[in-house]
């Protein structure tokens, strides 16, 4: 049986890709697994000096490449590299939901969010230093409410974040998750 909360979520999608602004795109892979009690994989990016994103906690995910032919494409190309996942064959594809600008400006992400059928086994690459299965619920809940310090290149600047275990969610991935499930019930 299927969640208030998991309903909540694939009302908002739509089965075609969204119109993009900017000329360079990317895309995140929203795994949601247990449909009675819907839980979400996050990823921990490794630590690399010329990623903009090195250690965040993100879904699955990254840029289009030439033979993407959709944000669905490069979202399940992207996961089978990070991951080990294919959700082509053990998943079934809900919807895009809306794009979101990066905070730079110049790249629009897309999450499509896919539904497993079964259970999986996560193998991450080189590019991913941890993950963890979230239930979605767990993002509403009062506890998880935090704040996370940015602090790069002299500058700092309070973010809001959701603390899940010793994972914190802020930046791009906090504004996916907030706006999925904002009005959402547990």
């Amino acid at each position: 049986m299927r969640s208030k909360l998991l309903s909540g979520v694939l009302h908002k999608l739509n089965r075609e890709q969204p119109p993009i602004e900017s000329k360079r795109l990317a895309a995140v892979a929203i795994i949601v697994a247990y449909e009675s009690k819907p839980k979400t994989l996050l990823i921990k990016r490794a630590e690399h000096p010329d990623d903009p994103w090195s250690g965040q906690i993100a879904f699955p995910g990254g840029k289009m490449s030439e033979g993407d032919k959709s944000a669905r494409e490069t979202a399940v190309r992207e996961t089978k590299e990070e991951v080990g996942l294919d959700i082509v064959a053990g998943a079934r594809f809900a919807g895009y939901f809306v794009p979101f600008r990066t905070h730079a400006g110049d790249m629009d992400v897309i999450p499509a969010v896919f539904l497993m059928k079964k259970e999986v086994e996560v193998t991450p690459n080189g590019e991913v230093s941890g993950y963890r299965w979230v239930g979605l619920n767990e993002f509403l809940l009062p506890s998880s409410a935090s704040i996370y310090h940015l602090r790069t290149k002299g500058f700092s600047r309070d973010m809001p974040a959701f603390a899940v275990g010793d994972f914190v969610v802020w930046g791009l991935t906090h504004r996916i998750i907030s706006s999925l499930l904002g009005e959402a019930t547990a």
